[in-house]
């Protein structure tokens, strides 16, 4: 028995500007009842802004954030900077999902003690039980 079997989350914020990662990655989520709710964003602004909302109405907070790191407009890394200078009640964690396999950006991700992992696209039942086995 997986993780994803005996374990889920509430709500999960995926933030990537490509639509088919968007699309399959809901497809996945749904199939194997990893949360309660997906919420999904093309860029990192609005989820900004769909968070900050959240948090100051308490309801409907993130219990999980998947992000990409290229993007435009608000790339992963200005997203995470501001997620990091948040006073927040309870630290929300953040997987970084991406494409990107530079070792560069996989040690950045290291500066961020809000960053759980680096995943790369794309996600797969395998890397869903990571990433409830490391929020448990």
């Amino acid at each position: 028995m997986s993780a994803a079997d005996k374990y889920k989350v509430d709500h999960v914020y995926i933030i990537d500007d490509d639509e088919v990662i968007i699309y399959l990655t809901d497809l996945l989520v749904k199939n194997v009842e990893f949360c309660d709710k997906l919420s999904s964003f093309t860029d990192a602004d609005h989820a900004m802004n769909a968070l900050k909302t959240a948090i100051q109405n308490a309801k409907d907070v993130p219990s999980v954030v998947l992000i990409d790191l290229n993007m435009p407009i608000k790339d992963g890394w200005a997203f995470l900077d501001e997620l990091s200078g948040m006073q927040l009640k309870q630290p929300i964690p953040v997987f970084i999902f991406t494409s990107s396999i530079n070792p560069v950006d996989m040690e950045k991700a290291k500066n961020y003690p809000i960053v759980k992992d680096y995943i790369i696209k794309p996600l797969t039942i395998h890397k869903i039980n990571k990433i409830l086995r490391l929020i448990k």
